[in-house]
């Protein structure tokens, strides 16, 4: 069964804790498909992801839905696919089906303040994934 690791925000902006956790996984030398659910957003995401700090540099790529990728790090939107053979999923929006992440090893989901991310446990649970929750996004990934 896959587990859910459904980190807790204090605020609404996910944005930023989205290139974070990306950037810990990565550094913790995960793979990682970063989900979007579309691609006006997946693009804005790719940008914020090579500035959102001056210290970071997680490289990646934008999946056009084409061809598989070596990048350690690919966004996709729209259908949810695993283009780098990924163990790490990272949902930034809410996913209309949830069991579409069954397979994966490792999903981590984020949930702000806005209205749009209640329910999301409930979902998840539904869905068959046991569910881990922390706040924020800490010093460490977990797993």
């Amino acid at each position: 069964m896959s587990e859910v690791i459904l980190h807790r925000l204090a605020g609404s902006k996910k944005a930023l804790e989205v290139c974070r956790l990306v950037e810990q996984l990565y550094r913790s030398g995960k793979r990682v498909v970063v989900w979007i659910a579309d691609g006006s957003r997946a693009g804005v995401l790719d940008e914020y992801l090579w500035t959102f700090a001056q210290s970071s540099f997680v490289p990646h790529a934008l999946w056009d839905g084409s061809a598989e990728l070596d990048d350690p790090v690919v966004i996709v939107s729209g259908t949810l696919a695993n283009p780098n053979n990924a163990a790490a999923l990272v949902v930034g929006d809410r996913l209309p089906d949830p069991a579409a992440a069954r397979g994966w090893p490792e999903v981590h989901d984020l949930a702000g303040a806005a209205a749009e991310d209640a329910g999301k446990r409930e979902a998840w649970e539904a869905a068959g994934f046991a569910v881990t929750e922390t706040r924020g996004i800490g010093a460490e990934a977990p797993g």
